[in-house]
């Protein structure tokens, strides 16, 4: 039962993340107020993504490879029960 309850909260914290993500893409493409506007030459720059990524967002690259850790380890547990 325990399982159930954390696997719900989970799916409902990664829900709530996806969609804040998808919320705040939505308000730089409506260009409202409080977006920050976003130029082709801001998009295209290749010094500029590494920077950012390792400075200004950092937390989420990490983040994010956490998540991609726990998806591969995931998997491998499942692949492996089943054979």
């Amino acid at each position: 039962m325990f399982n159930k309850i954390f696997n719900l909260l989970i799916a409902l914290l990664l829900f709530s993340v996806m969609f804040m993500a998808i919320d705040d893409s939505y308000r730089v493409w409506a260009g409202k107020e409080e977006a920050i506007p976003v130029s082709i030459e801001e998009l295209a720059g290749g010094p500029d993504i590494r920077y950012g990524i390792f400075s200004d967002f950092i937390f989420s690259f990490e983040l994010l490879s956490l998540l991609l850790l726990a998806a591969l380890i995931g998997s491998l547990y499942i692949a492996k029960k089943e054979a």
